[in-house]
């Protein structure tokens, strides 16, 4: 028994004795932290407190499912055309890239540790929800009651991940301490919906909302359970629908609207005036009024928000402003957004800011100003500025990764970049910033949406409250189908680099023929074998050795990786998918 038994009996344990990640919530809510060790855990669950340290680190590791180091965040932006990797010489990182390629169900390519992170995330809230039941006798009903609530929501969104990406899926809602027991069956992804609504649900009856008083805001609130009704609901009436179908099981839009609606009627939430103010980057302010749910990080040690470490301006580097003041510290710009989405921006869209087409960095002492080429799809060092001297091309003047041997070519993601002044900088790689995992455009568009589908042209003012937040004129009344296209559009410019677009272009339907001229492009680049010019030493794209040979249909699922596979021998692996089509080119 090894990786997933062996990974949820070390967190399980973790988490019964309340040896855990507390500096996760701690560092962004300023709780008292204590840790406990060799303490037999029915004398531990006793105090308000104790459940309390428990159910911290159930955020915690739920919160790893989407921190992992080129894992879920990672991989779900890089199968859309909006991500791509940056790469070093001439090498593709071919375990993250490519993944539309031949080997589509090899399942070594998959998603990382979505899986045993999911299960280990749904294993400590279970401990939070039973030891409640056995030991919490003493704590008022109001404290269980929220307790509960909140460890029913990080379980129920750990298994709609699951679900979404793998389809069937064991279900346990108990807990364990051994690893005895952990051997069970994959059920019936029907089964898997039923325990997501039945957690959300319950949790929604649980939970205050957000800003209640003596409520942490950054804690689970009824608002964000119900907007996790919202989404799920949706998603599950339309992905379900035929391949080429924009429809849905009506009872499931229809639900999907009345939870959508609870949040918009709520009025605890609205959007900002400045679409940029949602992202630390712009905007220090975390838990803000447009974030329904945060994914809680900390500049310190252990919070391993791998998203921004990856998406960086790159290593043994600082971002600055334009006197060289530091700003933030080594990442290693392992991937960003792409020029080709870039360009599908109307010029005038102000979300178009949080894309950066320009930093300053000083390398070795020397402060340098870097525009993007979106001729070359490139950085070129700005030799206006400062006293660059154009005659010393070497790595004094260049981050490592510049123009004489590496093609540093994918715009930066400012969503995950934390550019704090008072962190420390140089040192630093675990970024502060949040990850708002649902946001109150979100919950707009999805009621958008199902009302559209519903009835044809409803729906249209809560588009028109995203759409013209960006600066855009707003939009006239349309036909149906039209209206389901400007709804998919708007979500994949609003969400850009917020690992949900691929979610959106799965379940319409739309992925691969959208996906498939994007690779399409830059394989045609990469087989004419040109060099960047002035950089011999960096093919123009490295991407795409191949063209789009998998088009995913709409219920598409990833394979279980091997190493969880292997642990638990009544696991049967996902069957292979077949092409929804022949690809084009």
């Amino acid at each position: 028994m090894k990786t997933i038994i062996s990974k949820i009996a070390k967190a399980a344990v973790a988490a019964a004795i309340a040896v855990s990640g507390l500096s996760f919530a701690n560092s962004c809510t300023n709780l008292d932290e204590t840790a406990y060790t060799f303490i037999d855990p029915n004398s531990f669950y006793k105090t308000e407190a104790d459940f309390d340290a428990a159910l911290n680190n159930a955020y915690h590791y739920f919160g790893r499912i989407f921190s992992d180091q080129r894992g879920t965040f990672f991989r779900l932006n890089l199968l859309t055309e909006d991500f791509e990797p940056n790469y070093r010489k001439e090498q593709p990182l071919l375990d993250v890239t490519n993944l539309w390629e031949e080997d589509i169900n090899n399942i070594a390519r998959t998603m990382a540790n979505t899986w045993s992170r999911s299960y280990i995330a749904i294993n400590d809230a279970n401990i939070v929800i039973g030891r409640l039941e056995e030991n919490g006798g003493d704590l008022s009903q109001t404290v269980k009651d929220r307790m509960r609530g909140q460890a029913l929501f990080l379980r129920g969104y750990a298994y709609y991940t699951l679900v979404r990406i793998y389809g069937d899926c064991p279900i346990p809602t108990g807990y364990t301490q051994t690893a005895d027991g952990l051997e069970m069956e994959r059920e019936p992804a029907e089964k898997v919906w039923e325990r997501v609504f039945a957690d959300f649900e319950e949790a929604a009856g649980l939970l205050p909302q957000k800003g209640t008083s003596g409520y942490d805001v950054w804690r689970v609130s009824q608002g964000a359970c119900w907007a996790a009704l919202g989404d799920a609901y949706l998603y599950k009436a339309t992905v379900q629908s035929g391949d080429n179908e924009r429809g849905g099981n009506a009872s499931e839009l229809q639900k999907s609207l009345e939870y959508s609606k609870k949040v918009i009627d709520s009025g605890v939430y609205s959007l900002y005036g400045n679409y940029l103010d949602n992202f630390y980057y712009f905007n220090k302010n975390k838990n803000g009024q447009e974030s329904v749910f945060d994914i809680q990080f900390a500049n310190a040690d252990g919070q391993g928000w791998g998203a921004g470490v990856d998406c960086g301006i790159g290593n043994n580097t600082s971002m600055t402003n334009s006197k060289g003041d530091i700003l933030c510290g080594t990442y290693y710009n392992r991937c960003g957004v792409t020029n080709y989405f870039f360009e599908t921006y109307d010029p005038s869209d102000t979300r178009r800011g949080a894309v950066l087409e320009d930093f300053y960095c000083k390398v070795s002492g020397n402060l340098r100003h870097y525009v993007y080429d979106h001729d070359a799809e490139l950085f070129r060092v700005d030799e206006s500025f400062g006293t660059f001297d154009a005659s010393k091309n070497t790595n004094n003047n260049y981050p490592y990764w510049m123009p004489e041997g590496y093609a540093y070519h994918n715009l930066l993601c400012a969503k995950t970049i934390d550019n704090d002044t008072d962190m420390a900088a140089v040192n630093n790689t675990r970024p502060g910033c949040n990850y708002t995992l649902i946001r109150y455009a979100d919950v707009l568009l999805n009621y958008a949406e199902a009302a559209n589908l519903l009835k044809a042209g409803d729906g249209l003012a809560q588009l028109n409250m995203v759409h013209t937040r960006a600066g855009l004129p707003a939009l006239a009344a349309m036909g149906q189908l039209e209206m389901d296209n400007a709804i998919i559009q708007e979500r994949l410019w609003e969400s850009s680099g917020e690992a949900k677009n691929y979610f959106t272009e799965l379940r319409k339907g739309v992925l691969g023929d959208r996906v498939e001229p994007y690779i399409h492009q830059y394989h045609q680049d990469y087989a004419k074998g040109e060099l960047i010019t002035d950089s011999p030493n960096s093919t123009r794209r490295l991407r795409f050795t191949y063209e789009m040979q998998f088009i995913p249909k709409k219920n598409f699922l990833w394979k279980i990786p091997k190493t969880d596979l292997d642990s638990n021998p009544k696991l049967v692996q996902t069957p292979e998918n077949q092409p929804l089509r022949s690809p084009k080119y």
